[in-house]
């Protein structure tokens, strides 16, 4: 709710002409800290300005004594405040538990809305960290898998004092998201430059319990200081507008505003900045939101400036950068929608992309795993998903168009290929020899696709996607597992020949492209026929495995899962394997 720029019949009228646009109500001003320091703040902020009733005092100044400046630990006297929410995850809890038994200073820094969605791993986690517990921190997250992503410069989310840590739930097969911070950097969302809070400028720090663990949340009091700090930097108004409404994005801010339920008034948030220098502003907090001052938050950002050593035309500066940055962010996310896996994605794990191949029989639920697993590393990674097969996937245009052309008589050209293929097709044309024509073509155009997926999927990792294919195929043995097609008494049919050695040095040539990572999903056929009724018959089934196994035997680095378990419980073992092969 914006102030009228007139006055109300009884509204409190500052008599000051330059502020008599405020038009606040007497009250809104409470009484919850000495009437004379509050006076005094509230008449060194706005000269001239009798004010009726005092202000509310956010944040530690120079004035503080020494028992409310050394407020800086968790306040161990605050009852621990029961967090009902959807069920975090286990390993959140172990971290926090870690966090605790070290001793790290550390607090989280968001709402408690948002905290709930956090632990559950549906959302971040912004945690602040002392700098000195830094490597603390990193021998934790490591015992845990934890892993760290970078980032394109180009991006929001990167800047100094800053770091996207990920660990792994393996018994959920999610992953948990760490947005930690050394240090809470300021300004334009893609100008992040001044530093101005770190651990020991929060001055309070409220406990929850999540299952029997302490975690220590940023105060509503500080909350709404580090908030209002970054509003400074992303706003600005029309210049007869005195109060500007913190709404959009930035009323998720405060879910615990700093006034009790149902009562209103006005604050003011305090900063000491570098080199004691002291700022402050003005907030305005009703039922219906906050609004801030626009003078106040004008010297709110000159004070950071000056005190981390910047001055003069800064601000300029900033705003171009920012312009730059973000028009560079912009083009760059249009241009991976359009052309998906050409440039390097928002994360990345710091050690790189890689390339994963699910392989098994048809009834394991390959293509099912390779969604599931897209969809959960897609959540903050880049993630792309390839498939090598030649059924319901993606393809080309042409083989599927030809594929559902012949699919209803390709028993019968594979027969007339074997049948009459190596003796009438180099005199007469037949249809034997027509359709061992037909079939040497089709095996080359499939095995150029196959080529050209497993060259894109590496070029992918290369990138620093996370590529999940659904298939590999292999040059062991011709017929299974989308491995060479070509008959081998075709190999001596002249013409036809020529096209047989063609499809051998492709697949060859993909044979030296292996992913980094290849999961075999083995079970009985019973599971097989279960799941696929009569897609794949028993011999062609124990001929896949035996295949398996002899590739296995040549790379002992393949791993092996049991698929005939639940859906749930085998994509938590692949996810194991994936996440521990970062």
């Amino acid at each position: 709710m914006q102030p009228s720029r007139k006055s109300k019949p009884g509204s409190y009228r500052p008599t000051d002409p330059g502020e008599a646009r405020d038009g606040l109500e007497p009250q809104q001003y409470r009484r919850w800290v000495p009437k004379a320091k509050a006076s005094m703040l509230v008449e060194a902020l706005t000269p001239g300005v009798n004010v009726p009733a005092p202000a509310r005092v956010v944040g530690a100044s120079s004035s503080t004594n020494k028992a409310d400046a050394g407020v800086s630990q968790t306040d161990a006297s605050a009852s621990l405040l029961p967090l009902e929410t959807v069920p975090a995850l286990p390993i959140a809890i172990e971290l926090f538990r870690a966090f605790n038994e070290s001793g790290l200073k550390y607090g989280i820094i968001q709402d408690l809305a948002s905290l709930q969605s956090g632990l559950a791993g549906r959302d971040d986690l912004d945690l602040l960290l002392d700098k000195h517990d830094y490597p603390v921190f990193c021998s934790i997250v490591s015992k845990l898998h934890g892993c760290r992503s970078v980032s394109l410069s180009c991006y929001d989310n990167v800047c100094a004092g800053r770091e996207d840590w990920f660990l792994p739930d393996f018994p959920n097969g999610r992953y948990l998201h760490l947005d930690m911070h050394i240090g809470i950097r300021v300004g334009w969302e893609f100008r992040k430059r001044y530093p101005v809070f770190d651990y020991a400028a929060i001055t309070r720090w409220e406990s929850i319990c999540v299952n029997g663990v302490s975690i220590p949340v940023v105060s509503p009091e500080d909350e709404i200081r580090v908030t209002i700090a970054r509003f400074a930097f992303r706003t600005w108004a029309l210049p007869w507008r005195q109060w500007i409404t913190v709404g959009g994005g930035w009323r998720d801010q405060f879910a615990r505003p700093p006034l009790p339920s149902g009562q209103q008034g006005l604050g003011v948030a305090e900063y000491t900045l570098g080199g004691g220098r002291l700022a402050s502003c003005r907030f305005l907090q009703s039922v219906d939101g906050l609004m801030a001052n626009r003078r106040d938050l004008a010297r709110l950002r000159r004070s950071i400036r000056e005190a981390c050593g910047f001055t003069g035309g800064y601000g300029i500066a900033d705003a171009g950068v920012h312009l730059a940055r973000k028009t560079s962010y912009l083009a760059l996310r249009s241009l991976q929608r359009l052309m998906p896996g050409t440039f390097p994605p928002k994360r990345r794990p710091a050690a790189g992309g890689f390339v994963v191949a699910l392989v098994g029989p048809d009834g394991m639920g390959k293509s099912t795993q390779a969604d599931r697993l897209t969809r959960i590393f897609r959540w903050k990674f880049g993630c792309a998903q390839a498939y090598v097969g030649i059924g319901d996937g993606n393809g080309w245009w042409l083989r599927k168009a030809l594929q559902t052309l012949v699919f209803p008589y390709r028993r019968r050209l594979k027969s007339l290929a074997q049948h009459d293929g190596n003796n009438s097709f180099s005199r007469n044309w037949s249809k034997g020899g027509l359709a061992a024509a037909a079939l040497a073509f089709w095996a080359v155009l499939i095995a150029l696709e196959r080529y050209a997926v497993v060259k894109r999927a590496h070029r992918w990792a290369t990138r620093g996607l996370i590529v999940i294919c659904d298939r590999w195929p292999q040059a062991l043995c011709s017929g299974y597992l989308d491995g060479p097609t070509v008959p081998q008494h075709l190999f001596s049919v002249p013409g036809l020949s020529v096209l047989a050695r063609l499809e051998q040095r492709l697949y060859q040539k993909m044979a030296e492209c292996q992913p980094q990572l290849t999961l075999h999903l083995v079970s009985d056929f019973a599971v097989s026929e279960q799941r696929k009724p009569g897609e794949i018959r028993k011999e062609a089934f124990d001929a896949r495995l035996s295949l398996m196994a002899e590739l296995r035997d040549r790379d002992k680095n393949i791993r092996t899962i049991d698929a005939s378990a639940g859906i749930e419980a085998v994509g938590q073992e692949l996810f194991r394997h994936i996440w521990l092969s970062f």
